[in-house]
């Protein structure tokens, strides 16, 4: 059984920047959720996961705290491209998690963005020109400018996170995708976590972790 120690943010001391530390306490949070304890100590090692935990639990901040100190930790720069892509499969969603990486990010100079369907493109197509280190996207409009916008340097890609998982492939027990994705979306996610560290969350009443 853990300690309250170990479930405190402060427990993570030596292991997140001060940066980020800090927003965390302004933001109000001392102690971690359930997931939130079972995730970010893998996550921040690097390892793949599938997790999945009820709405509320504190999902969010359980991948965008590690996805932000790896972009610590490679010391990445505006001119590096996207380092980090979260994937989610509402527009609703999307703001949400883009609202919460503001926050965390309000000591960092990395970059963010936000690209969504109903969105003006020539808007995020600017912001792509200027330099996106961590992307908050939707399945469309992520393909629509992996395939369309030049300026989208998306090479230097080093991890990508699939909030609702169950809600963007109907995966059930998280083996067998099922195409609630067109071909070509569901193409998009397969290659993209071949090719970088990849972290499935999915909705579920019980808090659980599985390596990948």
């Amino acid at each position: 059984m853990e300690s309250q120690d170990e479930t405190t943010f402060t427990s993570l001391n030596e292991k997140i920047s001060d940066r980020t530390m800090k927003a965390i306490a302004e933001m109000g949070f001392e102690k971690m959720t359930e997931i939130q304890a079972k995730t970010i100590p893998i996550l921040l090692e690097g390892r793949d996961i599938v997790a999945s935990a009820k709405t509320g639990s504190g999902k969010t901040l359980a991948f965008l705290i590690p996805a932000i100190e790896l972009m610590y930790k490679l010391k990445f720069k505006q001119r590096n491209g996207t380092g980090v892509i979260v994937l989610t499969p509402t527009r609703e969603l999307a703001v949400q998690t883009h609202n919460v990486l503001k926050q965390l990010l309000k000591y960092h100079s990395f970059t963010n963005g936000l690209v969504m369907g109903g969105a003006v493109k020539k808007d995020e197509e600017d912001k792509f020109f200027r330099g996106v280190n961590i992307l908050i996207a939707t399945p469309g409009r992520l393909l629509y400018h992996l395939v369309n916008t030049k300026y989208f340097l998306y090479k230097n890609t080093n991890c990508v996170i699939i909030d609702e998982a169950d809600r963007l492939l109907d995966i059930g027990n998280m083996d067998k995708p099922c195409y609630l994705f067109s071909p070509n979306e569901l193409d998009l996610v397969q290659l993209l976590c071949t090719k970088t560290s990849c972290t499935w969350v999915g909705s579920a009443e019980k808090a659980t972790v599985k390596d990948l």
